[in-house]
């Protein structure tokens, strides 16, 4: 496991494939919790929706990474590839949670402009099927800054393991 942690430090692997090789190493090493938040850094967070569902006080949005709750817009991006507003209270926040998998925000930081689209899955499913897709447009920072404390994090979690035996 130190190979892999160096290798995340350098960032000389991607997250999810760190993500994929780390998992069964962890089993019986960590908790079930932070396995279940591993597993959903790796997949994508399956509760996204309810964080539009939620009233916006602190208190109902604690279950959700506070990380990956970013400032930013949500579109429909048309098969066109233009932007369109959605206009449904759930979609009109300042602060969005990003559920997508690791590996979409990485891909997302390829986007050559200094904001992103980061798919919204959860949210076309429910508002745009068939239409076009959901996206949060978020400046590239805020995923440097998630990746960043994942990161971190991840790294924690294989020092925690190393001192099982």
């Amino acid at each position: 496991m130190q190979d892999l942690k160096r290798q995340i430090t350098n960032k000389e692997i991607s997250l999810p494939d760190a993500l994929a090789r780390a998992l069964p190493l962890l089993r019986g090493k960590v908790t079930d919790e932070k396995l279940m938040w591993l597993a959903s850094e790796l997949q994508g967070f399956q509760n996204g929706l309810e964080f539009f569902q939620k009233h916006a006080n602190d208190t109902a949005l604690q279950e959700f990474p506070a990380y990956r709750i970013v400032t930013g817009k949500i579109w429909l991006l048309t098969p066109q590839g233009t932007l369109a507003e959605l206009n449904n209270p759930m979609t009109q926040r300042e602060r969005v949670f990003l559920s997508a998998p690791v590996s979409w925000l990485e891909e997302a930081l390829n986007d050559p402009n200094d904001t992103c689209l980061v798919d919204m899955t959860e949210l076309t499913n429910l508002f745009a099927k068939g239409v076009g897709n959901v996206v949060c447009e978020c400046p590239k920072e805020h995923l440097r800054g998630i990746l960043s404390i994942f990161r971190q994090r991840f790294i924690q979690v294989l020092d925690e393991a190393s001192q099982v035996n």
